[in-house]
């Protein structure tokens, strides 16, 4: 059965992918985006954490002993909110800097660099239509969505259970222990739970990034006439562009035609080729090929040069020669110096004149 021409069977072409990127439309998981930052959070804290519980001991020991010189004045107060703002800033920002910049550069990686989506920044009308809007909720993409963070909240309140449960013998003997101490092993406990669950959002992201390209890929494919298209519109119509070299063609031969009757000489093959050169030595320190053609062309070299009397000598190995190694506007090599240079004195001298070749 014949293939249907609109259905989408061909990888997508570079330059789509270019084109989608520009759009903003990239194989991106944000669960990959969370996980690493959470496990980023994890490190800062796992690094941070003894500076800022410092920070927090030095905190509450200077409420103590400010405690009972505390008046209650507008002043002291002031200065009480300054200090509390000061610490609260001093402890978090350098997380908050640390889980950004984390934040930043794995988006800035699914990306692909960094870039700015003006598109995307332009005002949708259509985004407002409520019944569109509406029916975006329930799609089969959001669906899925759906039921991924649910899994997801069922493995982290799962994580928190069983090392809650490998735990209990410790929160048994927090009635004996002391403030501190209880405050440490709770934070141990939540590191715990923390870290187990990011690398196992992690593992679960990796998944989930591999389905995202594949549904990306998949939304990017192409029919048949359509990559069709996209060739034509890059490359151009083959038929345009056949004309054009045509075109080309034809404006190639006027020129050499037109430059025929500046020659010295016209060496024939004698029938097949014809090469017209130019011998100026305050233009070029060799002779030119001005034209060269075979057959028909050839023809015409040779009706031009006997038009405008310019001499035509046969020599069929260096016609040839010719013809293979040199295009038209280019000096002869070298190694055909000597041979051009014996046809060009004949022909200075066959015409009374002399020139150094």
């Amino acid at each position: 059965m014949a293939e249907d021409a609109g259905e989408k069977t061909e990888q997508p072409t570079g330059h789509k992918l270019n084109q989608a990127r520009e759009r903003g439309q990239v194989p991106k998981s944000m669960e990959i985006s969370a996980a690493i930052v959470l496990l980023v959070s994890c490190g800062a804290l796992f690094l941070l954490g003894p500076m800022g519980w410092d920070r927090l001991v030095a905190v509450y020991r200077h409420f103590s002993v400010e405690a009972d010189a505390f008046s209650g004045s507008q002043g002291d107060l002031m200065a009480l909110g300054v200090y509390a703002i000061k610490e609260i800033i001093t402890i978090t920002l350098p997380f908050a800097l640390i889980i950004l910049v984390a934040s930043v550069l794995v988006n800035v990686y699914q990306l692909g660099g960094f870039m700015v989506v003006t598109e995307n920044l332009a005002p949708k009308l259509e985004k407002l239509n409520f019944i569109t809007g509406f029916g975006r909720f329930f799609t089969i993409r959001t669906v899925v969505e759906c039921l991924k963070s649910i899994f997801k909240m069922c493995i982290i309140f799962l994580i928190g259970y069983l090392v809650i449960e490998d735990h209990l013998d410790d929160f048994v003997l927090m009635a004996d222990m002391a403030p501190l101490a209880i405050a440490l092993m709770v934070l141990s406990i939540s590191l715990e739970i923390f870290l187990k669950t990011c690398i196992l959002l992690l593992i679960l992201a990796a998944i989930d990034y591999g389905y995202q390209r594949w549904q990306f890929m998949e939304d990017m494919k192409m029919t048949k006439q359509e990559v069709k298209d996209e060739y034509k519109q890059i490359e151009g119509d083959p038929i345009v562009r056949n004309r054009i070299r045509q075109a080309q063609r034809e404006a190639s031969k006027k020129r050499q035609l037109n430059d025929v009757p500046k020659a010295d000489v016209v060496i024939t093959n004698p029938t097949h080729y014809a090469i017209a050169l130019l011998y100026d030595k305050e233009k070029a320190p060799a002779p030119i090929v001005l034209a060269k053609g075979v057959d028909f062309l050839a023809e015409r070299i040779k009706d031009i040069a006997r038009e405008h009397k310019v001499p035509i000598v046969e020599n069929k190995p260096l016609a040839q020669a010719l013809y293979r190694s040199v295009e038209v506007g280019e000096i002869i090599p070298e190694e055909f110096y000597k041979a051009v240079a014996a046809v060009l004195s004949y022909v200075y001298k066959a015409k009374g004149r002399r020139k150094r070749v």
